[in-house]
């Protein structure tokens, strides 16, 4: 049985929260008696971390849910359409003022900033080691400017709260212009970049963020405002100068429960903390919402199933194909049932969220012991041929995009995982060959279409539809080719965003605008 130990005052403070912008933050009620020394901004930024992942209000869900159903890479799934219905309307660009995923997505992101916003500001003023405490403050600083990134790039113009309020105060907070968000975010991020290494961390403090994080997600601002030079500038610190990251030398490893926080791990939700010498261990329910809803023994909701349109996106020898889809037959070692996909419309679940039983002994049906992997090394190298290619630099390019390709071509096809493999990818000598264009043009789609290969399923597509700016086109051209829902009602001057919710809005009276289309 596993032991969880679970911080009393934590529980009181950060996950007793309601789901509003107009609540109080728990460092605006507790002023008078806490924030007073580094252990309490520590059990604070704690409290920030594990915004990231409370029990049905998972920060990984919505990334996937908004990442990859909402994009040609994967269905809704689940039994029907008005199964969680909020994924529906997501799916198909019909999304309510009321959607509660998007509303959760809101809410998640909203915690994350008031919990940072506490650490910011008064880690400076408590009693302790005062380069522990600017570490915290660097912590809640990158944390922040994921947070916001996430909220700019989901409702565009969102108010912007930069300090600890009371509910009055949010109340009176309007909408800022993108560019003052992007303003605070690439700020934050340039002094988060002064955090430690990804190495110079213990293995205790390995869910933090690091330096690393900090300048890859700079990277993405930059990349997503069309700023090449900044962002081949940031990579190349990383890539080039830092040397913080690597590839692991199989595809397939980076899903194994033993190379979580591995040399190819950029950012990871972690399942378990350390605190003041204390765990907070609270697993993950997010393999639940994607397994199969017909395995025996630990059924799942079946939601995320991979598009045929994905799988025809591969060679038919890439290894890769193992790693991003399951079969009915697959059986993972372990189990005593076959997997059974007959209830996928496509045929396929989504691998990286498979988990086998053996990793689940002793532990909550729905509360897993996984990591769930937000950003990879890989998506860092492909982002650098991406910039480079785009300042006129292909031959370069090649190097980096071809150094993702090469490991994908060297990754064993047979999953160790699995005691029964339904299909092995048919690899020979010529499979994954290396890209050899140095058009900027056609090498630019070869650099977007690895990009989709490489991290399926990720929740990153949805960002570079949207940033690449062919959202609506690629959507309605999957309608078209589908005769599909999916996509066919996209409208470029409403659907790069979402819905501010009209809860938010109705708590405002006013203040919270729309946005056009809504």
């Amino acid at each position: 049985m596993k032991k969880i130990y679970i911080i009393i005052s934590l529980i009181a403070a950060f996950l007793m929260q309601s789901c509003s912008l107009d609540e109080p933050t728990y460092g605006k009620t507790t002023t008078e008696n806490f924030y007073k020394k580094q252990s309490d901004i520590e059990y604070a930024l704690t409290g920030a971390y594990l915004q990231f992942r409370l029990k049905w209000k998972e920060y990984a869900l919505t990334h996937h849910f908004v990442g990859d159903i909402s994009t040609d890479d994967a269905l809704k799934g689940a039994s029907n359409d008005g199964d969680r219905r909020e994924l529906y309307e997501i799916s198909t660009f019909t999304i309510s003022t009321g959607n509660g995923d998007v509303n959760m997505r809101w809410y998640i992101l909203y915690q994350i900033v008031n919990r940072c916003n506490d650490v910011i500001y008064y880690a400076p003023q408590a009693a302790g080691d005062k380069q522990i405490l600017a570490r915290y403050a660097n912590e809640a600083k990158a944390l922040r400017a994921f947070a916001y990134y996430n909220l700019v790039t989901t409702f565009g113009e969102v108010p912007l709260l930069s300090t600890p309020m009371t509910p009055n105060e949010i109340l009176g907070v309007t909408r800022s212009p993108v560019e003052d968000v992007y303003q605070l975010i690439e700020q934050d991020l340039k002094d988060a970049s002064a955090l430690p290494a990804k190495g110079e961390y213990s293995s205790d403090d390995a869910y933090r963020v690091t330096r690393g994080f900090a300048k890859v997600m700079l990277a993405k601002v930059y990349m997503f405002r069309n700023d090449f030079v900044s962002a081949e500038k940031i990579l190349e610190e990383v890539v080039e100068k830092d040397k913080d990251y690597d590839l692991l030398p199989d595809y397939g490893m980076n899903w194994r429960r033993e190379y979580e926080n591995s040399i190819e791990s950029v950012f990871e939700i972690p399942y378990k903390m350390y605190s003041n010498d204390k765990i907070t261990e609270l697993g993950t329910n997010v393999p639940h919402y994607f397994t199969s809803r017909r395995v025996g023994g630990y059924q799942g909701y079946g939601f995320k199933l991979p598009t045929q349109d994905l799988m025809d996106a591969y060679e038919p020898g890439d290894p890769r194909i193992t790693y991003v889809f399951t079969r009915t037959g697959d059986r993972y070692v372990g189990d005593d049932a076959d997997q059974d996909n007959s209830e996928s419309t496509t045929g396929y679940h989504d691998y990286k969220m498979t988990v086998p039983r053996i990793d689940k002994e002793g532990y909550d049906a729905w509360m897993i012991p996984y990591n769930i992997r937000i950003i990879r090394y890989s998506d860092v190298l492909l982002l650098y041929a991406e910039a480079l290619n785009e300042n006129g630099n292909s031959g370069k390019a090649l190097l980096y995009l071809n150094k993702v390709r090469q490991r994908a071509r060297n990754t064993n096809p047979i999953d160790p995982r699995r005691s029964k493999q339904a299909y092995i990818p048919p690899t020979d000598a010529n499979t994954l060959s290396d890209i050899t264009v140095t058009n900027k043009d056609q090498l630019r789609e070869k650099i977007w279409h690895e990009r989709r290969l490489e991290l399926a399923l990720e929740g990153w597509r949805r960002d570079d539809l949207m940033r690449q700016k062919r959202f609506g086109t690629v959507m309605r051209a999957y309608a078209t080719k589908y005769n599909s829902e999916k996509g066919k009602h996209f409208d470029d001057n409403r659907d790069y965003l979402f819905p501010i919710p009209q809860g938010e809005r109705d708590k405002s009276h006013g203040m919270l605008t729309q946005n056009p289309g809504f």
